[in-house]
């Protein structure tokens, strides 16, 4: 059996460091390592600084957003329906959809809420007559889906200044109950609501 020699072990102390200080090459590590963190941070915050918008540049780019996106509505096509648009076209009218008084349980807060309001609707002229006999023929349902719709709104809903959520589900719901899409938005006028 050959000779154990000592060679390799005196080659690895002279690359680490003599054996008798332990702790030496180990603190000389965790602080190459903090440098080197400290110089990545410094450099990314340089570069963000360098290279990161003013205020004036993020405010005309938002300027020009608003502008383009200004631009693009006046230029759509009018006969996109918008359920939340109080604008009238020519070629829409306005429909009497009637007046509702609605009374609501709000279980969470043992109060009951009354929901009064007129709700009209935007119809295309030339599909006013076809309206007009389709919402007769489904009148009940019409209500109904109206009165559901009211009493399983939330608060936040109902306090919402534009009513959108809302004005969504009934143009929805009418939709499918009129079985055509001929509703293209609807109007709450004389809209409040009281926590009894």
């Amino acid at each position: 059996m050959p000779e154990k020699t000592d060679q390799p072990l005196a080659d690895l102390e002279a690359l680490t460091g003599p054996a008798d200080e332990p702790g030496r090459g180990s603190l000389w590590a965790v602080v190459k390592v903090v440098l080197f963190v400290g110089v990545v941070i410094t450099l990314e915050c340089l570069v963000a600084y360098l290279y990161m918008p003013s205020p004036d540049q993020t405010a005309a780019w938002a300027k020009a957003a608003l502008t383009d996106a200004t631009n693009d509505e006046a230029h759509a096509d009018p006969d996109q329906p918008s359920g939340d648009s109080l604008e009238k076209p020519l070629d829409r009218v306005e429909v009497d959809l009637e007046e509702f008084s609605v009374s609501a349980f709000q279980p969470i807060s043992n109060t009951t809420l009354r929901i009064d309001f007129h709700l009209y609707g935007i119809v295309r002229a030339e599909d006013e007559v076809e309206f007009h006999a389709r919402l007769d023929e489904s009148r009940h349902r019409f209500r109904e889906q109206i009165l559901v719709i009211m009493r399983s709104a939330e608060l936040t809903d109902l306090t919402d200044a534009g009513l959108g959520l809302i004005k969504r589900r009934i143009l929805e719901k009418t939709n499918d109950t009129l079985g055509k899409p001929l509703l293209l938005g609807v109007i709450f006028s004389d809209f409040s609501f009281v926590e009894q």
